[in-house]
């Protein structure tokens, strides 16, 4: 079990639902934070970096795709 902030999950639940596709910071911003949202798409990256740690040995199911985003693997 983890223990996710809703945001999180949000983000980890995203990326699984489109398994295997690049999703870029842009749209992850806009799916999970909204189209109002103010701040950068480094924000993307800090939840990534968290989500990692609390996935363990199944954080490398999360890929980063250089200079376009990230994916679930």
């Amino acid at each position: 079990s983890l223990d996710l902030t809703p945001k999180e999950f949000e983000l980890l639940y995203l990326l699984m639902k489109k398994k295997g596709k690049v999703l870029d910071r842009r749209f992850l911003i806009e799916s999970i934070w909204g189209y109002e949202y103010f701040g950068t798409t480094r924000t993307v990256d800090v939840h990534i970096k968290s989500l990692r740690e609390k996935m363990g040995k199944s954080a490398g199911h999360v890929i980063t795709v250089e200079g376009m985003g990230y994916k679930f693997e």
